[in-house]
């Protein structure tokens, strides 16, 4: 099967760490070891490269390694290996403004990400640390809590779609759950499985099922068979190993379609479909070299019904590319 049409971003001058679709919009923003973060409105009838529509140059003092709309789309924010946490509002004509940092990893944020709600934002960080922040609205932001049960870097947080649940991935080859109770937020379960670095999670629209990848190349699905009791019961369903022939940096469930894309340092994006009846992984299509010679270091799925089957995706060659992958997610 031939992959469909690519759009190329141009506009980053170093590597680009993540692109993440606005929640409403046919709108990317991206992130890079240039220090900016970029705003992309994407137009797949164009075959020419597409510049950004925003720029937020030196956005960060150094590296900027995560970015993520705000579930209302209003609010773009940034992490970076300064050890901050940048909160932008757009203020009109592609300008954004900075409203609020948050500060406190000792070292380089790695992943931030909104919780559905919006009221809760989540960072982790080299410092083997997790951040819960509650929103509390013009730019204020408070710390409510700060986990410490991993052991090593934590690579990556991600909200459960539609409870207050965080999952985190660490560098410690494992994955935590999270939730709170009387104002304490505590480690509900400890998933182990993986043999290296977990780099990626990711859950399924409905969030009984729970992707993970890793440097020891597989990918496993893991379900929560107590739905009713806390999340806090999940384990491992399916494995496939060997899924790409070297480490698998990223991985992305479609909430639309239902299809997980993966990537990684093989230069390679692939895309897999899980049957939950027999629990198999199988692979359904592979883009070879999806930028060049470069690795892979983020994919994603656009979320919105009718363009889920546009595949965002950055990498170690500067660029930002959109995949339409119709027949794929058919």
């Amino acid at each position: 099967m031939d992959s469909n049409k690519c759009t190329t971003l141009s506009g980053h001058t170093d590597r680009v760490w993540q692109a993440q679709w606005h929640p409403t919009r046919l709108s990317l923003v991206s992130c890079s070891g240039d220090r900016s973060v970029r705003v992309w409105n994407v137009k797949m009838e164009s075959a020419n490269d597409q510049s950004p529509v925003a720029s937020i140059l030196d956005a960060h003092k150094r590296t900027v390694r995560a970015v993520a709309f705000s579930p209302a789309g209003d609010l773009i924010t940034s992490a970076g290996f300064d050890g901050a946490t940048a909160i932008w509002e757009h203020v009109g004509d592609g300008e954004y403004e900075c409203v609020a940092t948050l500060e406190g990893h000792e070292n380089e944020v790695k992943c931030v990400a909104w919780s559905s709600s919006g009221s809760l934002l989540a960072t982790c960080s080299r410092d083997k640390s997790v951040w819960v922040w509650e929103s509390l609205g013009d730019g204020d932001f408070e710390c409510i809590g700060v986990l410490h049960e991993h052991s090593q870097d934590v690579k990556q947080v991600v909200w459960h779609p539609s409870a207050e649940v965080l999952v985190s991935a660490s560098y410690d080859d494992t994955m935590k759950i999270w939730r709170e109770k009387d104002d304490d937020w505590y480690c509900s379960d400890t998933l182990t499985g993986h043999s290296s670095t977990v780099w990626s999670v990711d859950f399924d629209t409905s969030g009984v099922y729970l992707v993970s990848v890793s440097d020891d190349k597989s990918i496993k699905i893991w379900q929560n068979k107590n739905i009713n009791d806390g999340f806090s019961l999940f384990s491992c369903v399916a494995t496939l190993e060997n899924a790409h022939s070297r480490a698998i940096y990223s991985v992305s469930w479609s909430k639309t379609h239902g299809k997980i894309a993966t990537c990684g340092g093989d230069n390679a994006i692939k895309i897999f479909s899980f049957d939950p009846a027999s629990n198999v992984i199988t692979p359904v299509h592979e883009i070879p070299a999806a930028h060049g010679v470069f690795d892979v270091n983020c994919v994603r799925w656009c979320p919105l019904e009718q363009s889920g089957s546009l595949l965002a995706s950055s990498g170690d060659d500067s660029q930002v590319k959109v995949w339409e992958l119709q027949r794929v997610c058919a």
